[in-house]
């Protein structure tokens, strides 16, 4: 921008502001490089020198000094800045205004000042939250840095599921996901089609979508509890189970199909049997925590039932412009953000295979699963590195959840509730007999 002495004077009047800082001095040349830093991080700004909070003009002297000074302090940036400081004479003064604009948006953020990061907030610039940061670097940089794109030099043909590799290839055909002359009979073949072999290298993505030993992939795990009332004083069932992505979601239908209860409601003359949570619901929110979760942490998926309520988390953030408060049914953000998952090479494995329903739609088909079915609204909280969505259980009839006596495990209740799940027709619900029959 060409900034000249009429524009910083325009500036000056409007006060400061999320983009607008002033300092009177250089004196004050860390506070400001703070603010600028803050600015990178978000949507960008204008710092200026020689201007007092007022918006009164001061201007400052310029020597050798201060631009060593200057100099000195845009080299302690980091990630490296290419800001250059413009300087405006002030008329009938030796004086000059000294101004920094930052670009917003950088793909290079987060950026940090003298070793801190820092972020704005309508005129107050403060170090940024660990959160936050995390969030940012996670995002820096795009797919090359995302850890299912990694090379993993250890992992070996022999490592994998052979089977289970076409099964992935033939679901993703019949489905109509891949074009038919994608298909070969050459696992190789297969493994490049799904980015997860290249140049002869394996990456982290084909160990756990289709690995068989997990010794070093300890999140390949899915935690499933039933607790006894509202908290996790007591358990009535305890699973940990271990596995590739697809194994794992082969027990979570048993799972929910054994510790929820079942619900009738009529369709015309017909009665229609299903879970009291809408079982496609709560499978799509468990293969999206799979394949949104932090990888790189040691930490797994988590599914927990109490008398109250359904609780599915994983390790991981949310997008930033996705802030979990605005997730809401209907809500502008959810049905406008566009799906930008931290492990792509996974979430593509799994949306080519029919594990995922809906591509970047995931958050939004669970809502509106949950509304047809009458329920409250999920709540999803984004919070110390772990996403969490809530489904609340319906209230029926004081019912009680015993291990023993629960209508559920009456073999005509599972089997009325099965037989609408096998025959609806979901592109899921066919995946899922599918890795039955394996």
């Amino acid at each position: 921008m060409n900034f000249d002495l009429d524009y910083i004077l325009q500036l000056a009047q409007n006060h400061e502001g999320v983009d607008i800082e002033f300092k009177e001095t250089t004196g004050q040349l860390d506070r400001g490089m703070e603010t600028l830093c803050g600015m990178l991080n978000g949507d960008g700004g204008i710092v200026v020198f020689g201007i007092k909070n007022s918006g009164k003009i001061v201007g400052q002297e310029i020597g050798d000094k201060t631009t060593r000074t200057i100099g000195e302090a845009l080299r302690r940036f980091e990630p490296a800045v290419e800001i250059q400081p413009k300087y405006v004479k002030i008329t009938d003064s030796d004086k000059k205004l000294i101004v920094f604009e930052a670009e917003g948006n950088n793909p290079d953020r987060p950026y940090s000042y003298d070793g801190r990061p820092y972020q704005r907030h309508d005129s107050v610039t403060s170090v940024m939250p660990h959160d936050r940061h995390s969030r940012m670097i996670m995002h820096r940089g795009g797919l090359r840095y995302k850890w299912d794109t990694l090379p993993n030099e250890n992992l070996k043909f022999e490592d994998l599921d052979e089977s289970r590799i076409h099964w992935a290839i033939r679901q993703a055909l019949e489905l109509g996901r891949l074009k038919d002359g994608a298909y070969t009979r050459d696992p190789i073949a297969i493994l490049e089609k799904f980015k997860v072999l290249k140049n002869g290298v394996y990456t982290n993505a084909a160990a756990v979508l289709f690995g068989k030993d997990f010794f070093y992939y300890h999140n390949c795990i899915i935690r499933l509890a039933r607790f006894r009332g509202k908290d996790k004083r007591e358990f009535i069932d305890n699973q940990q189970i271990e596995g590739n992505i697809f194994d794992l979601l082969n027990e979570v239908t048993p799972f929910f199909l054994k510790h929820l209860s079942v619900t009738s409601r009529f369709e015309g003359m017909y009665r229609k049997d299903e879970l009291e949570v809408p079982i496609n619901a709560l499978r799509e929110c468990c293969a999206n925590a799979l394949a949104h979760m932090d990888w790189r942490r040691t930490a797994s998926v988590g599914v927990a039932i109490y008398d109250d309520r359904i609780e599915i988390e994983n390790p991981g953030m949310l997008p930033e412009e996705i802030p979990a408060e605005k997730l809401t049914y209907g809500s502008h953000i959810l049905a406008s953000h566009t799906s930008d998952p931290p492990n792509e090479i996974i979430a593509r494995g799994m949306y080519y295979s029919g594990v995922i329903e809906h591509w970047g739609r995931g958050l939004a088909m669970i809502f509106e699963e949950c509304n047809r079915a009458g329920l409250p609204q999920p709540t999803v909280t984004d919070e110390m590195g772990v996403v969490r969505v809530t489904f609340m259980r319906p209230n029926l009839s004081g019912h009680k959840h015993d291990p023993i006596n629960d209508p559920i495990n009456d073999p005509i209740n599972i089997a009325l509730v099965y037989k609408d799940f096998l025959t609806s027709g979901n592109a899921v619900n066919q995946t899922i007999i599918a890795n039955l029959a394996l």
